[in-house]
């Protein structure tokens, strides 16, 4: 046997050797990510399923609702989506891989969700198929070309969803408490004025005009409320459906600033105890609120003294 042969021998068996000892380590089970996108070069997220498509995209840094309509994002939802989903572990072994189990695992195009994860390029950098499982700690997975199957060690369901709601920022209006130069206030039991005065807020009704406490409770609750206006829900494309009782709602509320900027809020009754809110007379997008928001305002005198 000539050298040459020896050498070519030598390096098929190195070459055989380094075979096995992958084929090895792949069945040795190992925690990995089971999602391999860079988070840096994400600019897009399209969560769909079989009914709806949701798209959030980064817009001068930050996220925006982007489809079905656009809205600001729910900072929650997205680091959720950073913090939990991006990281969630899995085995490097699945727990199938049968087209059987499909259906098992709710993994089908019709059955689970699809997230994407796309580059500014709208290059896709990964994606999977999201589906249910009977636990509340684990979901399947499995990327669309492939039947593999994971267990992934976290119950991710409630964060991939197509609901708008869930993704939508609920405060509708963040403002500085010292900026308020007025709030006017009318509901069905009395009407009254809210004025800021050094450190005393003065109220003014038909009947009376007191000085209040700047910490008194009532007076708080109403500036803590509209400084931070946050909503239960949200009613899109009603506005016909409630336009009458907004026409003569249940409480309507003024909010005057200092830059000569306004607000205007008016509440009707939806059903008991929801209400619908609509917010400087937008026919779009109202709100929904609950009786406890309501009788935050539905006030009279004796209670700002």
């Amino acid at each position: 046997m000539s050298k040459k042969q020896k050498i070519y021998i030598a390096i098929l068996v190195v070459l055989v050797i380094v075979f096995l000892i992958m084929k090895m380590d792949n069945n040795v089970e190992k925690r990995i990510n089971f999602f391999q996108a860079d988070s840096a070069r994400i600019m897009t997220i399209e969560i769909s399923n079989i009914k709806d498509t949701l798209r959030l995209s980064k817009k001068n840094n930050e996220w925006v609702l982007i489809h079905p309509f656009e809205y600001p994002t729910n900072e929650y939802q997205i680091n959720n989506i950073f913090s939990k989903v991006l990281n969630v572990k899995t085995s490097n072994l699945p727990i199938s891989e049968s087209e059987n189990s499909f259906d098992t695992y709710k993994v089908t195009n019709s059955q689970g969700t699809l997230i994407k994860f796309i580059d500014e390029n709208n290059n896709v950098l990964d994606e999977a198929i999201i589906g249910k499982s009977s636990s509340s700690k684990t979901t399947p997975a499995r990327r669309p070309e492939e039947n593999k199957i994971f267990k992934l060690e976290e119950n991710i369901n409630y964060i991939v969803t197509t609901n708008t709601d869930n993704w939508r920022e609920k405060t509708i209006l963040e403002i500085e408490e010292n900026s308020i130069s007025k709030i006017s206030v009318l509901c069905d039991e009395n009407a009254y004025e809210l004025t800021p005065s050094d450190s005393l807020w003065y109220y003014v009704d038909d009947k009376s005009t007191l000085s209040v406490d700047f910490n008194n409770k009532t007076l708080r609750d109403i500036i803590s409320t509209l400084s931070k206006l946050t909503v239960n829900g949200f009613v899109d494309n009603k506005y016909e459906e409630f336009k009458e009782k907004l026409t003569s709602p249940t409480l309507e509320i003024g909010i005057e600033l200092f830059d000569g900027s306004m607000h205007y809020l008016k509440i009707a009754m939806d059903k008991d105890p929801k209400y619908i809110l609509q917010f400087d007379n937008n026919e779009i997008f109202l709100y929904s609120v609950y009786q406890d928001w309501v009788e935050k305002f539905t006030k009279e005198a004796m209670d700002f003294k």
